[in-house]
């Protein structure tokens, strides 16, 4: 098993986005940028995060940014940067337009990590992924000489070092989608936790449960809570979310959701 302090979490957003017509890595999904989820998923995993980017909107999420080294040159450029700054052995690197992914598919990479590999990538529907992977800092050695080279191909470099490819399980296949257009983002579904107490959950019958959409405002989510259990319309409740009483009309900014009967007293 690699140590924490013997890993860094890379994240790359130096693209130019064309397809989505802005930042990705930006882009807001359940309330926080891209880039947030990413930095939540790599956090528990990695002793340090750096930012491949030239803008410095990026600083605000308080991590070292870097440019790249060579600019307009793909992916495989900014990968080298990343990797030409780190500190530590093991680099976990990902792109910016995976706000789904979650730290234990990444602890999967690690985990299968040995000393006679440079690289593990993801598998997934006869796809491969590059840039959700694992990489030791030597590669930017070899990186570098293809770059210099005016070689762009991020697989083609990949294949230069020793590699293991594994599979993705099936069941997490929805946490490794790239969002790269707006109509993807649109339907994009968020996961949010319905927690129901009292009389709700005596219509309900589950006391929780994970409901998928595309809703943006907690009236969104309500009305297709109700679709669903329609006895919930003679109720009175209020709304929590993340723990904290809202209106109706609230953005959806978190992951919780919860249902309350009337307090005594009002």
């Amino acid at each position: 098993m690699i140590e924490k302090n013997n890993i860094t979490g890379i994240i790359l957003s130096g693209g130019k986005s064309s397809r989505m017509g802005s930042d990705k890595g930006l882009l807001y999904f359940n309330g926080k940028p891209f880039t947030q989820h990413i930095i939540e998923a790599l956090e528990p995993l990695v002793s340090k995060i750096i930012i491949v980017s030239n803008t410095q909107d990026y600083d605000k999420f308080k991590y070292q940014r870097v440019k790249d080294v060579i600019e307009d040159a793909g992916p495989l450029a900014g990968l080298y940067s990343g990797l030409k700054t780190s500190k530590t052995e093991y680099n976990l690197v990902l792109s910016c337009d995976i706000p789904l992914i979650k730290t234990e598919i990444l602890r999967l990479l690690i985990n299968q990590m040995d000393n006679n590999t440079e690289i593990i990538q993801f598998e997934a529907q006869g796809k491969t992924m590059p840039l959700i992977a694992i990489y030791k800092s030597s590669c930017a050695d070899t990186f570098f000489e293809l770059l210099k080279a005016d070689e762009r191909r991020l697989q083609y470099a990949v294949n230069q070092c020793k590699l293991k490819t594994i599979n993705l399980a099936t069941k997490y296949t929805n946490a490794i989608i790239n969002v790269n257009t707006p109509n993807e983002l649109k339907y994009l579904k968020m996961q949010t936790n319905i927690k129901y107490f009292g009389q709700i959950a005596e219509v309900t019958q589950v006391e929780s449960e994970i409901i998928e959409h595309n809703k943006t405002t907690v009236s969104e989510l309500l009305d297709f809570v109700i679709s669903k259990y329609p006895q919930l319309k003679q109720k009175e409740f209020k709304i929590a979310q993340n723990k904290v009483l809202v209106p109706a009309k609230t953005k959806l900014t978190g992951e919780e959701i919860a249902l309350l009967p009337p307090f005594a007293g009002g």
